[in-house]
Order: structure tokens, then sequence, then C-alpha cells
């Protein structure tokens, strides 16, 4: 496995969201070699490469002759206290196909045995398969690994040598509410790792060497590239068995997340969270930029912020950047120490949010996101607008105020802002939160450091900004 370590040098971990990847991938490619491997590649997020651990893997055939592969891998958290730390994440994968009748000798299993493989047409529109269509076929799976019906999320066109299909069961949460990056009735696995398992999964099934592998297992010399471009299903189908278990020591049930954990990861890593280590850096990063005569730096609560931000300002170095995490306070007072007279503030809604109601740190055992307190802003900026003339609405602000303060999250809640028709009232409410916190983060030093804010969309576009 690669030991790799954060700026501070602790050892980083790997998010579910890889751990998820690599399983799936491990369980592929044994279900091709049967060939045991200890660890696996997988292709991150940033377009790099990590080897991860591979805790075991196995394969057996079920009753109507359905071969099934299972890989496992235990999360991995490195330096970082992390409940989900030492979790194994389960993925098996079956291969089902057009009605094939052929003859397969495969050791120590069903020799000589005939082998069907199914495929139940569906339609091809849907992003959410009916667990129904394919029950029949694959029932001695359902009956044998799963009382609850299978949650199918998501389909992939198009591979090389078939259909993906790709579900979740057990210990792995499904969203109730809205909010959060995935709809209601899907499994909690967030965009960026739902793109991860794609690309691995695709990677390795049209990895050439997989068809060869297929290949070396037909004794019949059945030619694997006619048997695999026919119209073939394959179906993943990722688990935490003590995920149910561990989600209650989190915040999922909080979010509307019900049933077992979330599948996260923006970056494919698990940062360290040592507030010593971070501190020092943000100092050493701060002390760099004003031996360098240099008055200005960019500060982001995170590395998708940080990503975002340099591609916004690509006239300044790296050097510019600084992860603050949620230590507001400390990152601008030192910034005053070190003689640094600008500060840009790169960040989502929540984050910039909770420093525009004065908060100092943003870590959520020390802060809370006052959904009153945006309320009230939405309710004085429409005050305001109906003062004045041109009165005219197309929008219901009590609605959209009861929306705002009753959300689950921050993101549902800006989704309302967002739907605002009138642009005047929608860019006030806005810029009073923005200005707010440019205000906020002023007054930790008496107004010596000046401040832009600059709010990023949950896509990571630049859609806000104050002076």
């Amino acid at each position: 496995m690669d030991i790799l370590y954060s700026k501070g040098g602790l050892k980083k971990g790997f998010s579910t969201g890889t751990v998820s990847a690599g399983a799936i991938r491990s369980s592929i490619r044994y279900y091709f070699s049967e060939e045991k491997f200890e660890t696996i590649s997988v292709d991150m997020p940033g377009g790099e490469s990590v080897n991860i651990d591979v805790t075991d893997l196995s394969y057996q055939f079920l009753k109507n002759g359905l071969k099934i592969s299972t890989a496992v891998i235990q999360k991995f958290s490195g330096d970082d206290i992390d409940v989900t730390g030492g979790i194994k994440i389960y993925a098996d994968f079956l291969l089902i196909g057009k009605k094939v009748h052929r003859n397969l000798n495969i050791q120590n299993n069903n020799k000589g045995a005939d082998r069907y493989e199914y495929v139940h047409d569906y339609n091809n529109d849907s992003d959410k398969i009916i667990v129904e269509d394919f029950e029949n076929d694959l029932k001695d799976y359902f009956n044998e690994f799963y009382r609850n019906k299978l949650t199918f999320y998501d389909k992939i066109i198009n591979t090389g040598a078939g259909d993906f299909l790709f579900s979740s069961a057990e210990g792995i949460g499904i969203v109730t509410k809205q909010g959060l990056p995935v709809d209601i009735g899907y499994p909690a696995i967030n965009p960026v790792p739902k793109d991860m398992i794609k690309k691995n999964a695709l990677n390795e099934i049209n990895d050439s060497t997989v068809l060869c592998r297929f290949n070396e297992i037909n004794e019949n010399n059945i030619d694997a590239v006619d048997v695999l471009q026919t119209k073939n299903f394959f179906l993943s189908v990722l688990y935490i068995p003590d995920g149910e278990e561990i989600s209650k020591k989190t915040l999922n049930s909080r979010l509307g997340i019900n049933g077992g954990l979330s599948i996260l990861g923006t970056t494919g890593y698990v940062i360290p969270i040592s507030a010593k280590a971070w501190l020092d850096t943000i100092k050493s990063s701060l002390n760099f930029l004003s031996e360098n005569n240099i008055d200005l730096c960019v500060f982001t609560p995170g590395r998708f912020s940080e990503k975002c931000a340099m591609k916004i300002f690509t006239d300044l170095t790296e050097e510019y950047f600084i992860e603050i995490g949620d230590f507001v306070s400390y990152s601008v007072r030192k910034a005053a120490d070190f003689g640094i007279k600008n500060i840009i503030l790169i960040g989502q809604f929540g984050k910039i949010v909770k420093i525009s109601q004065g908060e100092r740190n943003t870590n959520a055992k020390y802060s809370r996101l006052n959904l009153n307190y945006i309320g009230e802003i939405i309710k004085n900026c429409e005050y305001m607008r109906r003062a004045g003339p041109d009165d005219y609405y197309e929008d219901d602000f009590s609605a959209i105020y009861e929306k705002v303060t009753n959300s689950n999250t921050s993101r549902e809640a800006f989704s309302y802002i967002e739907s605002i028709k009138n642009e005047i009232i929608k860019n006030e409410i806005i810029n009073e939160i923005l200005y707010n916190a440019k205000n906020n983060i002023e007054k930790i030093n008496d107004n010596k450091v000046k401040c832009k804010v600059i709010l990023l969309s949950y896509s990571g576009e630049k859609i806000f900004e104050t002076k």
C-alpha cells in the first residue's frame, strides 16, 4: 500500500470512496483471473493512481451456476481519528449476458455443468433499474445474500464489453431528505466517489487483459471477444456488513441518511486532523509570504475550494493559497501578525454563512448554521424592495422563508435562494451574507486586514463576490 503524508507530516488515509472503488475493481479482476493479489491500483479524482491493500478475495457458484466474485478491503484512515477507520467494505461482481448456453469446466466447481447467463430487458431511459426485473434470474443470489432488495444506483452504458450495473446493499445508507448532493431514495454515494467507482470499473472491464483472462477459463475455446461483445450485463454490488451499526456514531441520521454509512470523498484521501499540525502549517505558510514581501493570501476551507480558487486566480502561484480549515480567527490574526494586508476568502455557502453569523471557528463542534439568520436577511431584503417603486413579484417569499429556515442542510437552503426569480432581491440576500462575512473577518484585527469574500457554487464556479 502507498503511504502518503500530509503537510503536517501525518499519514493520510483513504476515503470510503477510494476503498469502494478499489473493492469493486478487485472483484472484477478476480472474477476473470481467479488469481489472488495483495494490492490494487485505484484511479483517483486528481488524475493520479494509488495502491491500496486488498484484504480478501473469494468466489463461489450458486445453485443455478451463477458465479460471484467477492473482494474485501479494510479502510485505512492513516493518522486521522475516524469512526470509519478499519471498516471492511465488500464488493460482489457477477456477469449476466444474453442467454448463452455453453459448457465451462471450472476447477472444483460444477465441472462439466451447463452454464447459463441471463439478461432481462429494461427501460434504457431509466437511471434506476427495477430490481424485480432481475429477481427471477438472480433468485439464488438475492435469497442467499440479501433479504432486503438491492437498490440499483446507476447504469453505465457503452462499455467495451457490455452494460455495467451498480447497486448498493446492506450497510450503505439511503437518502431520505433534501439538501444532500444525492436525490431522495438513492444510496448515499456522493458524486465524486460515484465517478471514481465508474472510472475504475470501466477501466478494469475494458482492460484487454480482462478479455484474455476470460478466455483462459473457457476450456472449450469459445472466442472471448465474441462472448463479451454480445449484450452483456455486469453487476457490481457494494455493501458494508457493519455499516448500519457504525452509522449510529455519525451525523447521518440527522442529515436524513438511514440504514448505513455514506460513501464520501472529494479527493479520495482522508487528511488527518491534528489541530497543532494544521495551525503550524498555516503559520509557516504565512511566514513564507512575509519573508518574500507578499501581502496577499487566499484562504480556503479545504482542498476542493483551494483547487477552485487556483482556477480563478491563475496568475497566483500555489504559495498564495492556504487551507485554513475551520480556523478562521487564528488564520486572520496570524495574517496580520505577518504583515498580510489583503485576504481573499473563497468557500461554499455553509462555511461563509457561519462566518457571516460571526463564528470564528466553523467546526460543527463549536458553531452551528443558523438558518433563522438567513431567514431574517430574506425578510429584510424583501421588505426593503417592497418599499420601493415597481412593485412586481413572481416569488412567494413567505414560502421561501419557511423552506430556508426548515432546510436540512446549507446546500438545501442555498437552492431555495437560488430559485428566487427576482434577481435584485436574490443578489441583495447573498450580498448581505457575503458583506457580513467580510466585515466580521476585518473586525478580527480592527480592520488592519482587508478582505474580499468569494462564494463558490457547489460545482465549484464563482458566483458572487464582494469588493
